[in-house]
């Protein structure tokens, strides 16, 4: 069983590190991280988290909530949804979307490419997939 970071350190680490990535210093982090901008689909509420990506063949890119009953960033996008990332220094609009079927098994594979000690996460993990464009 991987270990995880309590919720506590992760909510006083993720203001720093979207701190970084929002700076000229966002190319220490910004390889595998970006910031997520959404707006909540309940509450409308809105919201800016650190997310690890991978970029697929064809320049989608993919993040995944692991465990998914901890994480509530991905229910946003149970239907297709805008939204904004703070990608290498850019922001970018993106449509994210839960991948399932064909498209999870892809965006899966994707991102076990870029992170093979993540593989094993990625059975039990919701898979968003976002496009460039919102």
């Amino acid at each position: 069983m991987a270990v995880r970071p309590p919720l506590r350190l992760l909510r006083l680490g993720n203001p720093v590190v979207r701190s970084i990535l929002r700076s000229p210093a966002h190319r220490l982090l910004s390889g595998s991280l970006a910031v997520l901008e959404y707006e909540g689909r309940t509450t409308g509420r809105r919201f800016a988290i650190p997310l690890r990506y991978a970029e697929t063949h064809d320049g989608r890119l993919v993040a995944i909530a692991v465990p998914p009953d901890r994480k509530l960033w991905w229910r946003s996008f149970e239907e297709p949804r805008d939204a904004r990332l703070e990608l290498r220094g850019h922001a970018v609009r993106i449509v994210g979307r839960l991948a399932e079927g064909g498209a999870r098994d892809e965006a899966s594979a994707a991102y076990a490419t870029r992170f093979p000690r993540s593989a094993r996460l990625l059975e039990d993990a919701a898979v968003v997939v976002f496009e460039r464009g919102g």
